[in-house]
């Protein structure tokens, strides 16, 4: 999926698939491409965002759209704008055709249940990783969050040739009308499908599938961790007040993933950084971790670096907890209940584990060919274990993909094998081209904005 690094234009409608087409798991006829499914707001992204910054919730989008289509209720607003009845998206099937669709969540605050009446199908993709194909009738989408189906023409059509296509927020279902598209078998008609029989996949939840359906095709084993992991080396969703964090009177809240909101210096990114004042020495498979980097002085506490100097080949895990209740805060108070859709930059993440409650050292790792993928659904109230292999030199961001939480702040930095990032850049001729385009960034935000005084309202993320 194509984005832009500030999240507020996504939430305008800035973004695009990108296709890369990879092996299936499973046969199929047709391929319809890609359906991009998305919570929408009528309001500016840029206004909202300050309505996150100060209020202790996001704002809550109008409308779902389905590939850039939707309908809305106008009797709801007195904008003259308004409309109300628009084309939804609408595909033809033929009887006895397999169908692949690729679906992903590209909203902005909502973790998304998705069905079509009337229709099993078949799931052999999740983020790009082909996996062992299962069928179902219902799937759960966080934001960012992609998912090959295969879909066969077989429905019962004694009632009709019409069938809905449905996307609803999975933590308030009647929030939004779930009727985001049309499955039509005759290409003639122009009615409504019928309203569902009974709405059995209402209060579905919001879980990410079972990990253990999730079984990837091309099998990957994980080793020993390298790295601590003691509770003090969690990682936790959290929400400080910003930007003074002892104030209990601010107005205004950031969130966090470990220790501070991150905030990024757009003039200054990870990579120039690392590349400045390194020397060319680079790990290797035997030699011990580069230490001629200092990473705390390059790196301000509000840019959230965790270093990853271990040879290539070792494996690091991570806990991530979503408990919305901050018991070591004084008093005691909670944070607003939410699904953190996590996505990882540079790897596949491995889920070693997922599941709601408190993670206790009696939580058993699953090793062998573990779910594989880039996003994933931290629980409300829970955990999700992740592992990943070092073997990507880089500076990789690890952030929540809700946009009003990414530009808040909810990330950190891994930064992978330090002392190999400015000689790979070098070996691939890549090392001028960033100086330029930081060059080019530096000449164009001195002549834009007032540089003294402004705000970076977004986290830079």
């Amino acid at each position: 999926m194509a984005r832009r690094a500030d999240r507020a234009p996504d939430t305008n409608g800035l973004y695009g698939p990108l296709v890369i087409h990879g092996p299936s798991s499973a046969n199929w006829d047709v391929d319809l491409g890609p359906w991009l499914i998305a919570d929408w707001y009528h309001e500016n992204a840029f206004k909202l965002l300050y309505y996150e910054f100060y209020t202790d919730r996001a704002a809550i989008p109008q409308s779902m759209v389905l590939n850039g289509k939707g309908r809305f209720n106008c009797s709801t607003t007195d904008d003259p704008r308004c409309t109300g009845r628009r084309d939804l998206h609408t595909t033809v099937f033929e009887k006895g055709t397999k169908y692949k669709i690729a679906i992903a969540n590209t909203g902005t605050l909502l973790t998304e249940t998705f069905w079509i009446d009337g229709h099993n199908f078949t799931v052999i993709a999740n983020d790009f990783v082909p996996i062992e194909p299962y069928q179902t009738n219902v799937i759960t989408l966080g934001i960012g969050q992609r998912y090959e189906i295969v879909v066969e023409a077989k429905a019962d059509l004694l009632n009709g040739t019409d069938f809905w296509i449905h996307s609803h927020f999975c933590g308030l279902p009647g929030l939004i009308d779930s009727r985001v598209g049309i499955i039509r078998y005759d290409a003639r008609s122009a009615a409504d499908p019928p309203a569902p029989p009974s709405p059995a996949h209402r209060d579905f939840g919001c879980a990410d599938p079972a990990p253990s359906l999730l079984k990837p095709v091309v099998r990957r084993q994980v080793g020993n961790k390298v790295n601590s992991l003691e509770p003090s080396d969690y990682l936790k969703v959290g929400l400080q007040h910003w930007p003074n964090v002892t104030d209990p009177n601010s107005r205004i809240h950031r969130w966090t993933m470990r220790n501070v909101p991150m905030q990024l210096d757009w003039e200054q990114p990870s990579l120039k950084k690392l590349t400045r004042n390194s020397n060319n020495n680079s790990n290797n498979n035997n030699g011990p971790p580069a230490t001629n980097l200092n990473i705390s002085a390059l790196f301000p506490p509000e840019t959230e670096p965790v270093v990853l100097d271990y040879k290539t080949g070792e494996w690091v895990y991570f806990v991530i907890t979503n408990n919305y209740t901050v018991e070591d805060a004084s008093p005691p108070r909670t944070l607003p209940q939410s699904v953190h859709p996590i996505h990882l930059h540079g790897h596949d993440l491995l889920v070693l584990a997922q599941g709601e409650g408190p993670f206790t050292k009696h939580v058993v790792p699953q090793l062998d060919n573990p779910a594989r993928r880039d996003v994933v659904n931290c629980p409300l109230n829970g955990y999700v274990w992740i592992a990943f292999q070092v073997n990507n030199p880089g500076a990789w961001l690890i952030h929540c993909h809700i946009a009003w939480h990414a530009s808040s702040g909810l990330a950190l930095q891994f930064i992978e094998q330090p002392g190999k990032i400015k000689p790979l850049l070098q070996k691939n001729r890549a090392l001028e081209q960033l100086g330029d385009r930081c060059e080019d960034w530096s000449r164009w935000y001195k002549t834009v904005n007032i540089k003294q005084g402004a705000v970076q309202e977004d986290s830079g993320v």
